[in-house]
């Protein structure tokens, strides 16, 4: 019978559920009369089949009656069997019967409660009329059968009455709503008469109080009859429900006559509305069980009669409502109601809220158009006119985050206007519309965010790849990958399509390089510094807990116990938080409340899961405390087990009142519940237990931690080694929270004592002492867990940071115990072991040199990590003769051959190996990787048989599968596989996966391929597409890779592979393209053989500009003169056909200009050029062969103009005499003039190369124009006239040539070099005076935000003629506005200028303004006389990143004229906050806080007596070498970088400076450690002992007497600060690294004086800051005690560099810096150039004489330019790059020199 049952149950045949007819109805019918019980009992369930809601209706009908009329003849018969049976199946009907059949049911079971037999008559109410009488009594009551009450109350027991009956919670609100219902012109007497009537005690009952006990219950029962069909009784039940609301807010004992008229229905709505949304949620939700359609329908019609009736009250429980209904628009039985409902809600509020519902309603109707009827359809057109005409302001405001309709015909109307509106924003807004709509609780929000993202970034993508590659990429880039990550993470789950279209929409941006752009997720962390004790701070960390931990494991949770006990956990700790219904209303009194503000605080989404638990009533029973014997941990036990127990068992310990409160019910989430629980809660209870308990609860988890920590981890069993593993991270999760607590609670215990010194007074020692007691506690803790065994434990877990961190403290230790040499090599042998798995390329080779003799493992680790792979390959293949079984060394061989681009080879060697499983298991995604390398598709088959899915788990063997099904043209099945790789991967990802672009590069990258191969295979488009374009697209993500050689190399591959296999036709061209794009990438990264092979394979193909590439090779190997001839033969022979035209502006066709042959040209001019052997009028008709060529090119005129630029600097460098006539009228400066104008007029690559010099050639030419001849030219007077004449007509060629330009190139052009230009403003020739000025106005017009600054700067300027010329430049602006197009922008401009020169006052006043002393906080407004209400304007804060301009991207076809320099959406002054930070200097220098557009807060230093014009120069020439940082591969891989800052002078005395938070000068950081360990300075001694070891003799005194007085601590301040291992290694090589690149350009620049307060260091993330620019070009040679060093690098600073000291990080970072210097020298020389010879600020300065010091201009260039080419004074031979920083880093280190250092410059720190 039980499984006739369940066949039925999946039938909709009626031969076998007609109950009269089938067979299998009939014996079901017949059952019921069986002598045997358990098959009666079956029958009864079985009968259910034929009654089930989804027959056809008059079926199920025809069944019903057939099936009541048998039980009514079967219970007619006599029998206690039969009797028993017929009660059974009769409650069998009533669970699934409607309403009429229930009736039946209810009446035929109240009969049997009148039954003789008490079994029966028990049995009748105990199973269902104790389950129904919820039912039942209303209609009992209404009916007056008092009888059956008493029948149904005895049945209860003796102790029960007919009102304790009704006077339960639900049963009282069942009544009342029923009775609300009965039609009476008196209801108050009706209801009271029958409950009197029911029951004499209610005749001292008040109709009020009945009323107001259970209001919101009885309006639920009320809307759930109302929303049972629209009309019918809703008129009845919205009477009713006035009804209700009057009476529950009367006062007890009024009557209508007396009493005052309530507030009416909305008010009793708005005190209700959650409750009532509660209880239905649970049941449409189905949260407390199944439930049937027809239910979820009343109460969907539920919610629609509530927002009718009570109309915009319903507002307090809106994102109730709409949670309700979209999980009710998902259900394809509900979605027509519950939009229905949805269409009435919008139309019911008024614009605020429906704001918060246009982007859902949108995305619903998007998605579940398809869903909805045809009434539907009409209600939906009907409600979006409403919305786009009522609402046309707010619509307007939000366009770009409405969903699109475009997919819907019969709202295309509203479509295309919404698209017109869209179309008005730029795509940088359009994709800050994305990235916030992607962060959306609201899945069905983002899915459709995502569907048209996709669409989006097929269209402009470019957009994003051209951002992510200037120089300073678009926020909005960072902001979309971290949207699109976290969405991936927080909605991929289950079968929802998220993950894959986030991985299509990740795939289409493009791996992004993650040096360039880091979208780190902000770390949700929390630290408990009162352990507990502070009320607020646990308040916190509840709430913390409840959101990111509590709510997701319930949401999760599939067991509904495990749901009751965090339903309990969760109520009771929002008591706790003092959270109760008063926080979900929205009137005044409430808002202000901390309890508001930090309920509104918490998302949306999780405090619709959390407002029902404001009112629930769980209740537990107190759980029992088993006993436990430490350890717990015991071989064998799970990782879950150990956690729960170990957690579970502390949670008994608790320390304080809070926790005495909180852990007690914590505990009930602990056993049975997610894992994440216990995890979490871990540290926390930890250090609650060691801070606050006793001495054995500490040893107690000292002890279980130490446990863990010592279990070996079995090599050959997996189960255990991932328990293990599992609990060794809960125990650094532990030790990690115990590290960061130490550090904050420190800072917290320091700024305690600075706030109580800055009220003059100290703490006392009662104060101090908890703290202190606390901190020792955790250190002594912590101190208990060994280094060597952490660092052990964490290399098995592969955390090979934290392996690092302890190894390197477990080092120290052995070192202060007096290791000997060899066992200390033994240490950093393994140590060097730890780097090997780290992506760090420089720790090795750091490490190696502290190693005597490197064994053969380690030259192979250092050739590997080197990129060395023939090495490698030669060792292997030696290995493998000896080993061939050995699948590690197989593994290794098939790696480097891989690695080395021999593929082929690669094959063969796969080919010759024993095929074993494990082999070929090993071997395969080398193989298939191969194959479509080579193009060998017999192999690839051969290496991929039969794998139907396509994706065993590795991507290589996935990618394989996908182009052998392209190469069978199996296109379907292609996308299929593709699809699952996405999906995979995407699922895949992780939280901790995903913290930044460094973190889940892997994964982006193979996101990026995958959607190359669909779109380069045509799998994509369903039409041709446009090569060319496709092509572009190509080669712009092919750049936004970086430096990443491997990654582009696979990349290309690829493509290539793809391309022979597209739909498109790609052509043997496009082909060759790709191999050379590999050659040239090869070549870069010093990988010849690489090259060599793809300059073939492309020569293969017909290519013949392979032989530039094959030219370019053999140069870099050496063979000049065999690349020149190369090069000059395809030249001769016409190689390079025409692939590349050009248009003009008129969009005729041009002459086809190639660029192909213009590159060979130019690159042969730079050739000879170099070579050196070639005459001067032949190179220069080579480069213009080039130009001529292709004229619109940056880089052809950029290197002419650099040319004759050699020939300028050549003629200058010899006597009068021999001085060409050319050099002498300035014919060769007009020549380097226009070629450098014109290379700026299509390009901006070289712009800090060319318009600096372009400007000094011009200034300097109109010097001299109007100046006789100098006499050392000689007496010739009729060459002096001629000369001089020849002079003045090619000055005038230049200024047209000049003022061309000025018209032609766009304003921020000059803005870059607007420092320049101001400086030289004062200008004695009259005409270039003119021509400056209208310069400045012209950047000023289009750039005033900028721009004014400078303007105004000049305009305050204390010298009467710059101030003038600033006058007659804003005169020149206020011109040029009144030309502008729109009259708006003009009045826009005018009243900036004016807010620009307002604000200048009030900041010079602030500068300026004279202080109290002693004095460090001031008010603006009252002390310094600051006018508020005037300081907001447009202009920008002056911050670095609002000040410079975004240049262009670097590719041959830009159009300068339409770039946008800066971004619209700029940071301008929004207000100024009031207090001032005086800091304590000679100056006083004050800090004011500026609130800016976008709500942040920025710090700028207003420093007064102080020309900052020097400083600025110097940031600009800072920011210039950043640039080159930036393109270099090497150096932008390891991030190198100098920390530079906006400067703005408001006049030569004062100006501002952007504030930096949050550093530390050297000095304060190691006198601190100094202090901690009781170490004093006595800088009297140390000096008498520095004058003593000066002499040659004395030199061991130095480190012997005082070095030893002051041991290396620097590092400590690294651990202290940074207590997580990755962090603390990030920290510290961000340090190394940033103290390199100042290191080596503050030696070229000669800067001095870098003493402990002149370096600093950022809290944040441990970089290098340095200040006071005051001393450059070698001046502290000159000091009394010469600075002989050439940068700092005392014994503190090289220790904290780590256990490699200078070697490894930071000798690499100097080497790159120097070799970039070197390489860019001309752009150097350039910009210093322009320094030193600027009028208005004096860089070399006033100093004492001293021979090896410049005094000069020139001479200072001659300086700088020795260093940048390894020149050491005295020598003529220049070192290598290597060689020069070797030298360097010796001179920086001998104790000579650093003993000669003045005693305030602290050599001994």
């Amino acid at each position: 019978m039980a499984s006739v049952r369940r066949l039925l149950a999946h039938s909709q045949d009626s031969n076998y559920l007609d109950l009269r007819m089938s067979p299998l109805g009939q014996w079901c019918l017949q059952a019921l009369r069986s002598s045997l019980r358990d098959l009666r009992v079956a029958a009864g369930r079985t009968l259910t089949v034929f009654l089930q809601e989804g027959l056809e209706d008059t079926f199920l009908h025809q069944n019903r009656i057939t099936a009541l009329e048998f039980l009514r003849g079967l219970s007619e018969r006599s029998g206690l069997a039969l009797q028993e049976t017929c009660l059974l199946a009769w409650g069998q009907i009533a669970i699934i019967s409607s309403e009429y059949e229930m009736n039946l049911v209810l009446l035929r079971l109240i009969e049997y409660l009148g039954h003789t037999n008490p079994l029966i008559c028990g049995l009748a109410y105990e199973e269902f009329l104790e389950i129904t009488q919820f039912y039942t009594i209303p209609y009992l009551i209404a009916t007056r059968r008092k009888d059956i009450l008493q029948r149904i109350v005895n049945a209860c027991g003796p102790e029960h009455s007919i009102k304790s009956l009704c006077m339960g919670h639900a049963q009282l609100a069942a009544i009342l709503a029923f009775l609300l219902l009965q039609p009476s012109t008196d209801q108050e007497t009706m209801i009271m008469s029958l409950l009197k009537e029911a029951s004499p005690d209610f005749k001292d009952a008040d109709i009020i109080e009945l009323m107001r006990s259970e209001p919101m219950l009885t309006a639920f029962e009320l809307l759930k009859v109302a929303g049972e069909e629209e009309g019918g009784r809703s008129a009845r039940v919205h009477q009713a429900i006035h009804t209700l609301a009057d009476y529950s807010q009367r006062r007890s004992g009024s009557t209508k006559s007396s009493s005052r008229r309530s507030g009416g229905v909305g008010p009793f709505f708005e005190q209700h509305v959650i409750g009532i949304m509660a209880l239905l949620s649970d049941i449409v939700g189905e949260r407390e069980g199944l439930r049937s359609l027809s239910e979820k329908r009343r109460c969907i019609g539920a919610i629609r009669e509530m927002i009718r009736l009570a109309k915009s009250h319903v507002c307090n429980a809106l994102p109730q409502i709409c949670a309700c209904l979209q999980s009710a628009i998902e259900d394809k039985d509900l979605c027509n109601e519950a939009f229905g409902v949805w269409i009435i809600l919008v139309g019911t509020l008024g614009e605020e809220d429906i704001e918060n519902l246009v982007n859902p309603t949108f995305a619903i109707i998007a998605q579940h158009w398809q869903s909805f009827n045809a009434s539907i359809h009409e209600r939906t057109y009907q409600m979006i006119s409403l919305l786009l005409n009522s609402h046309s302001g707010m619509v307007r405001e939000m366009i770009n985050s409405i969903p699109s309709l475009d997919s819907i015909p019969l709202l295309s109307k509203f479509a295309s206007e919404l698209s017109k509106l869209k179309a008005q924003s730029d795509p940088r807004h359009q994709f800050q519309a994305f990235s916030i709509r992607c962060q959306n609780e609201n899945p069905t929000v983002v899915l459709r965010a995502l569907a048209e993202l996709e669409l989006y970034l097929t269209e402009f993508q470019a957009f994003l790849h051209v951002s992510s590659v200037s120089e300073q990429p678009d926020p909005v880039i960072t902001q979309l990958v971290r949207s699109l990550l976290d969405a991936c993470v927080r909605l991929s789950g289950g079968s929802s399509p998220i993950a894959i279209l986030c991985a299509k929409c990740l795939g289409l941006i493009g791996c992004l390089d993650p040096t360039r752009i880091e979208a780190a997720r902000d770390n949700q962390d929390i630290l408990v510094l009162s352990n507990f004790g502070k009320a607020s701070e646990t308040i916190e960390f509840v709430i913390f807990f409840i959101q990111g931990v509590l709510v997701k494991a319930f949401l999760s949770a599939t067991n509904t116990r495990a749901q009751s006990f965090l339903g309990y956990v969760i109520q009771e700790l929002l008591k706790f938080c003092t959270f109760d219904t008063s926080v979900t209303f929205r009137d005044g009194s409430t808002q202000s409340s901390d309890t508001y503000r930090r309920w509104v605080a918490i998302p949306e989404t999780v405090r619709n899961t959390l407002t029902p638990f404001l009112t629930s009533k769980y209740v537990l029973s107190s759980p029992g405390v088993p006993s436990c014997v430490y350890p717990l941990y015991k071989p064998g036990i799970t990782h879950s087990q150990w956690l729960r127990d170990f957690v579970f068992d502390s949670l008994r310990k608790g320390c304080g009142a809070n926790a005495a409160e909180m852990f007690p019910v914590f505990r009930r989430a602990v056993r049975g519940q997610d894992i994440s629980i216990p995890s979490f809660l871990l540290p926390f209870v930890a250090l609650n237990i060691v801070v606050g308990g006793t001495e054995d609860q500490r040893n107690e988890i000292a002890s279980e931690l130490l446990t863990v920590l010592s279990q070996t981890v079995p090599e050959n069993n997996q189960f255990f080694r991932d328990n293990i593993v599992s609990c060794s991270e809960n125990v650094f999760q532990v030790l990690d929270y115990f590290s960061r607590w130490v550090h904050e609670k420190k800072r917290e215990l320091a700024g305690m004592i600075s706030s109580a010194a800055r009220q003059g007074r100290t703490l006392s020692n009662t104060e101090t002492e908890p703290h202190l007691v606390q901190i020792a506690r955790a250190e002594g803790f912590l101190s208990v867990i060994p280094a060597k065994v952490m660092s052990q434990r964490a290399m098995e877990c592969r955390s090979f940071s934290r392996a690092l961190y302890y190894w390197e403290q477990y080092i120290r230790q052995q070192k202060n115990h007096g290791l000997d040499s060899n066992e200390l090599e033994n240490l950093y042998e393994k140590l060097q072991d730890i780097y090997t798995h780290i992506d760090e390329p420089d720790g090795i080779e750091g490490i190696s040199s502290h190693l005597q003799v490197l064994n053969i493992d380690q030259q192979v680790l250092e050739h590997r990590k080197a990129g060395r792979w023939t090495a490698v390959q030669s060792w292997y293949e030696l290995q493998l003769t000896e080993k061939p079984e050995d699948t590690e060394v197989q593994f290794n061989l098939l790696s480097s051959l891989r690695e080395s681009g021999q593929h082929d080879v690669l094959l063969s060697t796969i080919a010759g190996l024993h095929e074993s499983h494990a082999t070929v298991m090993m071997t395969r995604p080398f193989a298939v990787e191969a194959a479509w390398v080579t193009g060998k598709w017999d192999k690839l088959e051969h290496y991929l048989p039969h794998r139907k899915s396509g994706f065993g788990g590795d991507f290589n063997v996935g990618i394989g599968s996908v182009l052998l099904a392209l190469y069978k043209k199996d296109y379907h099945h292609s996308s299929e596989i593709i699809g699952t790789i996405q999906e995979s991967i995407a699922r895949g990802l992780s939280m901790p996966a995903t913290t930044s672009l460094q973190a889940c590069h892997d994964d982006m990258l193979k996101f990026h391929i995958l959607t190359e191969i669909e779109v380069i295979s045509g799998l994509k488009e369903s039409e041709e597409p446009d090569l060319p374009s496709l092509l572009t697209s190509l080669d712009q993500r092919l750049n936004v890779l970086g430096a990443f050689f491997v990654d582009k190399q696979y990349l290309l591959g690829l493509r290539r592979a793809a391309m022979q296999l597209s739909k498109h036709g790609f052509s043997k061209i496009d082909l060759s393209s790709a191999w050379l794009t590999s050659a040239r990438l090869a070549r870069k990264g010093n990988f010849t053989h690489q090259a060599f092979n793809a300059v073939l394979h492309a020569s293969q193909l017909g290519d013949t500009s392979a032989t530039i590439e094959h030219s370019r090779l053999l140069w870099r190997e050496g063979q000049h003169r065999k690349a020149i001839q190369s090069l000059e033969g395809a030249i001769a022979a016409n190689a390079f056909r025409s692939y590349d035209y050009v248009s003009t502006n008129d969009n005729t066709a041009q002459t086809s200009q190639n660029i192909l042959t213009a590159k060979a040209h130019l690159l042969l001019a730079k050739w000879i050029d170099r070579a050196g052997q070639t005459q001067s009028d032949v190179i220069i008709q080579q480069y213009k062969k080039a130009v001529d060529l292709y004229n619109r090119w940056e880089k052809g005129h950029y290197y002419l103009g650099k040319h004759y630029n050699k020939l300028l600097d050549s003629e200058k460098a010899k006597s009068p005499a021999k001085q060409a006539q050319t050099f002498i009228t300035g014919e060769t400066a007009k020549l380097v003039i226009e070629n450098y104008l014109r290379s700026l007029a299509f390009g901006a690559k070289y712009i800090y190369q060319t318009l600096p010099k372009v400007l000094t050639l011009w200034l300097d030419l109109a010097n001299d124009v109007d100046k006789p001849l100098d006499p050392k030219y000689g007496n010739d007077e009729n060459f002096r006239t001629h000369a001089v004449a020849q002079r003045r007509k090619l000055f005038g060629a230049v200024n047209a040539q000049v003022k061309k330009y000025i018209d032609r190139l766009p304003p921020f052009v000059f803005y870059t070099a607007l420092a320049q230009i101001v400086a030289r403003i004062c200008h004695s020739n009259q005409t270039v005076q003119a021509m400056l000025v209208e310069i400045v106005a012209k950047v000023v017009t289009t750039h005033p935000q900028q721009a004014l600054w400078t303007l105004v700067a000049m305009l305050k300027s204390s010298s009467k003629e710059r101030s003038h010329r600033g006058a007659l430049c804003m005169a020149k602006v206020i011109d040029n506005v009144k030309k502008l197009r729109t009259e708006l922008a003009g009045i826009e401009v005018r009243t900036l200028m004016t807010q620009a020169q307002r604000l200048s006052d009030d900041l010079l006043r602030l500068c300026n303004a004279e202080l109290p002393d002693k004095v460090s906080i001031v008010s603006l407004a009252k002390q310094l006389k600051f006018k508020h209400a005037t300081t907001s304007c447009r202009l920008v804060i002056p911050l670095e990143s609002t000040l410079g301009p975004i240049l262009p991207p670097v590719t041959d076809n830009i159009n300068m004229k339409t770039h946008k320099a800066f971004s619209r959406d700029t940071i301008t002054i929004s207000m100024f906050l009031d207090d001032v930070l005086v800091l304590n200097s000679l100056q006083r220098p004050r800090k004011v806080s500026v609130r800016g557009s976008d709500g942040r807060v920025y710090g700028l230093l207003c420093k007064p007596k102080d020309d900052l014009r020097k400083d600025q120069r110097l940031m600009e020439f800072n920011a210039m070498i950043n640039r080159s940082l930036k393109r270099d591969a090497d150096s932008s891989k390891r991030r190198l970088y100098i920390k530079t800052y906006a400067v703005t002078p408001l006049n030569e005395e004062c100006g501002l400076i952007e504030w930096v938070d949050n550093l530390k000068t050297l000095r304060e950081i190691l006198l601190k450690i100094y202090k901690q360990k009781n170490i004093s300075v006595n800088y009297n001694e140390i000096k008498i002992l520095l004058d003593q070891a000066t002499n040659a003799s004395n030199i061991h005194m130095f480190k012997d007497s005082i070095i030893s007085q002051f041991p290396p601590v620097f590092h400590e301040w690294f651990v202290d600060m940074f207590p997580e291992p990755g962090a603390w290694f990030a920290a510290r090589l961000k340090y190394t690294r940033s103290c390199a690149v100042m290191s080596i350009v503050g030696h070229v620049l000669g800067l001095g004086d870098r003493h402990g307060e002149n370096i600093l260091f950022e809290e944040g993330n441990g970089g290098t800051f340095h200040v006071d620019f005051n001393c450059l070009f070698d001046k502290g040679l000159t000091f009394e005690k010469p600075e002989l060093v050439p940068f700092r690098l005392t014994h503190n600073m090289v220790d904290a560099f780590g256990a490699y000291g200078f070697d490894g990080p930071f000798r690499k970072s100097c080497e790159l810096t120097l070799g970039i210097l070197r390489g860019n020298e001309d752009t150097l020389m350039t910009i210093l150039e322009t320094f030193l010879y600027d009028p208005t600020t004096d860089f070399i300065g006033k100093k004492k004489r001293n021979a090896a010091v410049p005094d000069t201009p020139e001479g200072v260039l001659e300086s700088v330019r020795s260093k940048v080419r390894g020149l050491l004074p005295a020598e003529s031979v220049p070192l290598s790059v290597e060689g020069y920083v070797d030298e360097l880093i010796q001179q920086a280190t001998d104790p000579v020199r650093l003993a000669a250092m003045y005693i305030g410059w602290c050599a001994f720190f």
